[in-house]
């Protein structure tokens, strides 16, 4: 099968200070290829603890699409690389984050900044 990705985007800017009328770039409905069937999808309380907590992708062989997002409405968190690894993205308060991971991530965690929060998470295999 083909095409069992669906992703609808759209990310648009305005500054009428800046007299930017509008920039925005769109995805709609933009298909792509998965080779795996699996999936983590949940909800995870994140800790501000040094290194952050593991995201669960235990039973994905690779991970490829992700779909985050912070749903504390007042701290932020970093995704890493891994358990104290290297922060590769931050989501403040409310916001999301849609990517593919890179092919050297194979376990992230997370951690939050002055309290902990909740992480909202779908990742697909590669």
């Amino acid at each position: 099968m083909a095409n069992e990705i669906s992703v609808t985007a759209t990310l648009a800017y305005t500054n009428a200070a800046q007299q930017i009328a509008s920039e925005s770039i769109s995805l709609v409905n933009s298909l792509f290829n998965i080779t795996g069937v699996n999936y983590a999808k949940g909800t995870m309380l994140v800790p501000t603890t040094a290194g952050g907590k593991v995201i669960p992708v235990n039973d994905l062989a690779t991970l490829g699409w992700a779909c985050l997002k912070n749903n504390d409405p007042t701290n932020y968190v970093d995704i890493l690389t891994a358990l104290s690894g290297t922060d590769i993205i931050r989501l403040k308060p409310g916001e999301p984050a849609l990517f593919r991971f890179g092919s050297g991530i194979t376990a992230p965690a997370a951690q939050a900044n002055t309290a902990a929060v909740l992480l909202e998470f779908l990742i697909l295999e590669n």
